[in-house]
């Protein structure tokens, strides 16, 4: 039987909790997926101002509506912002559906809901790039 100093046992358990939280905190930046379709709101600060773009791809060509809304609140003021209608994506291109801007400070609440090919897809999901 092999041993182990206690030095080289508590620099593996520190490792192995390390490689854990890593393989693991990249999940929250996953857009949604459903079918052929991977959506998410893409979000961006720009001069002090935070930018939200609802983003789409699709493995196929398809086409539906959608709806886009953003309600914030800040030292700037308040604002209720909605944004939809009807769109037509070509297989394997990124689409932006909409696009606001927002001071970088306010507290803010995204819904964005894509309908196409009869499915309803919630894309709220706060993602970095869909690439």
């Amino acid at each position: 039987m092999t041993k182990f100093s206690p030095r080289f046992l508590a620099t593996a358990v520190l490792g192995l909790g390390i490689l854990g939280f890593a393989a693991t905190s990249g999940h929250a930046d996953t857009a949604t997926t459903a079918g052929p379709v991977l959506c998410g709101v893409e979000a961006k600060t720009i001069n002090g101002m935070l930018s939200l773009e609802a983003t789409m791809l699709s493995t196929e060509a398809l086409s539906g509506y959608y709806e886009f809304k953003v309600v914030s609140s800040g030292p700037g003021g308040n604002s209720n912002i909605n944004q939809g209608g009807a769109f037509a994506a070509n297989a394997n291109d990124q689409i932006s559906l909409g696009k606001v801007m927002i001071n970088g400070g306010s507290n803010y609440k995204v819904s964005f809901d894509v309908n196409a090919n009869g499915a309803s897809i919630d894309c709220a999901k706060q993602v970095a790039s869909l690439r």
